[in-house]
């Protein structure tokens, strides 16, 4: 059964979230139709909790999306929706908007945006500036019969049946942007240890990343590895979380060129020790919890270092592989892919195909990114498609 409300005279919207997506959506609706009356319904004690903690409470709230060739490598779902949407409301128009309202940005030279002043709660004040919200209240869909349009900005959650019983198809919700919970190898004791230019994959599949990782007392974390994370996501939950990481130290090097990098080190310091010579890019330590990997001890000279120790060290460098037992939550990042179906929703608007008057944005819908300001800038670009359109009604 199809229910159109859009017979009404739209000036009462209720808003179902007061996080990024539902306070963004409500400054926007304000901002266009400003004799709306607008309602914000929060279920927690207090308004946008997760963009207060978000990027170590400093908030990443979006990127430059320099060197990004395709929002697929950022989006691993719904980047097809946000190539659209992102027409109507890109990084620069949300830099522009949080400027113009007093928040000084800066670039980093990782391509996040931060505010200037590093601290979250600068942004926090002025998305639930001049808004009506209503914390403590926990509301559904009954909603439709009091307010002229409805938006539901919930975010990632575990439970969508108050919304699936509506008929609207739900994504089963899994877990993205985690940590690795490794085999005990001597890795964790390397704790602490970053390797800045790294490629990480899984084992017999195409997920691969790139970037730092970061070596933890029970695993690995960093970019590089919840970008992995995020793209396989799905994958990763099928398995039950034990999979086989590969890891590519030196980056995207070829054997090849590791080898010929390893040997132009080894032919500079033949009489020298193989635990005193190394890439820049490794601590002494991490060089030789490698180098005892592939079984050259620490007091070897490298003119001692046979062709088949180079082999096993090169490999070792480039394809190190070590079993996945689980993941690890990311406090800082805790992110859903899955959600409300994209083919629930009409693509330009984000209304419900079923239900007219109602509106999904955020991470509500099946749609997310990997970190470095990439989720938030979804939450705004789809907070602004809907505002748009209910104003245009």
């Amino acid at each position: 059964m199809i229910l159109d409300y859009s017979l009404r005279t739209m000036k009462k919207i209720a808003i179902i979230g007061a996080g990024a997506a539902g306070c963004f959506t409500a400054q926007r609706l304000l901002e266009l139709r400003s004799d709306f009356e607008v309602e914000l319904f929060e279920a927690q004690n207090r308004p946008l909790k997760k963009v207060a903690i978000t990027g170590g409470g400093r908030c990443n709230l979006t990127n430059s999306f320099e060197g990004v060739n395709d929002l697929s490598e950022v989006y691993p779902r719904g980047h097809q929706l946000m190539k659209r949407l992102m027409y109507g409301w890109n990084q620069w128009d949300t830099m522009s908007w949080f400027e113009e309202h007093g928040v000084r940005l800066v670039t980093q030279d990782d391509e996040c945006v931060f505010p200037q002043s590093q601290r979250a709660m600068e942004i926090v004040s002025v998305l639930k500036r001049g808004l009506n919200i209503h914390c403590d209240k926990r509301v559904d869909l009954s909603l439709m019969d009091n307010y002229d349009a409805v938006v539901v900005t919930t975010g990632g959650a575990r439970n969508f049946d108050w919304i699936s019983k509506h008929g609207i198809d739900i994504i089963k919700p899994v877990p993205s942007l985690f940590p690795f919970r490794l085999e005990s190898t001597g890795l964790e004791q390397m704790s602490g240890a970053l390797v800045h230019d790294s490629v990480v994959s899984i084992a017999g599949t195409k997920f691969k990343a790139c970037g730092t990782t970061l070596i933890t007392h029970n695993g690995v974390s960093g970019p590089a590895i919840l970008r992995l994370s995020s793209h396989a996501a799905r994958y990763l939950a099928e398995h039950d979380y034990k999979a086989m990481l590969v890891v590519n130290w030196l980056g995207d090097s070829s054997e090849q060129e590791a080898l010929e990098t390893i040997q132009d080190i080894a032919n500079g310091n033949m009489n020298k020790n193989v635990a005193n010579t190394y890439p820049d890019s490794f601590t002494s330590r991490l060089w030789m919890f490698f180098c005892q990997r592939a079984g050259i001890a620490a007091d070897t000279k490298w003119s001692g270092v046979g062709r088949k120790q180079m082999n096993r060290l090169v490999s070792v460098l480039t394809s190190d592989s070590y079993q996945i037992l689980g993941r690890v939550p990311h406090k800082e990042e805790f992110v859903t892919a899955g959600g409300v179906s994209l083919r629930a929703v009409d693509s330009a608007t984000l209304e419900c195909k079923s239900i007219k008057g109602l509106y999904f944005a955020g991470e509500v819908l099946d749609v997310d990114g990997v970190t470095g300001g990439f989720n938030l800038q979804a939450a705004w670009t789809m907070a602004n498609a809907v505002a748009q359109a209910i104003a245009a009604e």
